[in-house]
């Protein structure tokens, strides 16, 4: 097996969340996403009716494996992970049928990516910056948790991230292979 310097992907990690309080009681603080602690009360109200009594997982995987592959490697990553808990848990072996059945369910699990597929003629894989939708980087964003009577400011921001993550690092980087770094027209474009 390969092995990898500890240091290089120290900045994975898995946290889980629900809509059920009673569960996300039982769960160990380190690994909780505590919706009612990071949304104000009216929206955590509502993120936790949608979601209901299922949990979830957020995956954050090595920033080296995305940076070297592409946004398609999250959710094959996520799986791979997924069968090697389930071996590990169970001490079963590599090759048995069960394995096989983890993988498949692992591979074509209700897996929610950031981004859409983008047509044929841009496509680079699922789940890279151009397929985000603007209203996922307008949630991402999250100064609406901060400074929700200020509707100026949270606009502001969602289109300065958006200037950044589609102009200078989608267009500027995916689509024509280069990295200038902040163009002088990032700025205007966000505040005017």
């Amino acid at each position: 097996l390969v092995e990898t310097h500890p240091g290089l992907v120290d900045d994975c990690n898995v946290r889980v969340f629900t809509g059920d309080d009673a569960l996300a009681d039982e769960i160990d603080d380190q690994y909780l996403i505590d919706i009612n602690k990071m949304f104000p009360a009216e929206q955590a109200e509502a993120l936790k009716a949608a979601i209901g009594k299922t949990s979830w997982q957020a995956i954050h995987i090595p920033t080296i494996v995305v940076r070297s592959c592409d946004g398609g490697t999250t959710s094959r990553w996520s799986a791979m992970q997924l069968c090697m808990t389930f071996i590990d848990a169970y001490n079963m072996c590599a090759g048995e049928a069960a394995v096989a059945d983890l993988a498949y369910a692992a591979k074509h699990a209700a897996v929610l990516q950031m981004s859409e597929m983008l047509p044929a003629r841009r496509a680079r894989g699922p789940n890279n910056p151009g397929g985000l939708s603007f209203g996922f980087l307008a949630d991402m964003v999250q100064t609406s948790r901060v400074a929700a009577a200020d509707p100026v400011k949270v606009s502001l921001n969602v289109v300065a991230a958006g200037a950044a993550l589609y102009d200078q690092i989608w267009l500027g980087s995916y689509m024509s292979g280069r990295w200038l770094g902040v163009h002088p027209r990032t700025p205007p474009a966000a505040y005017t």
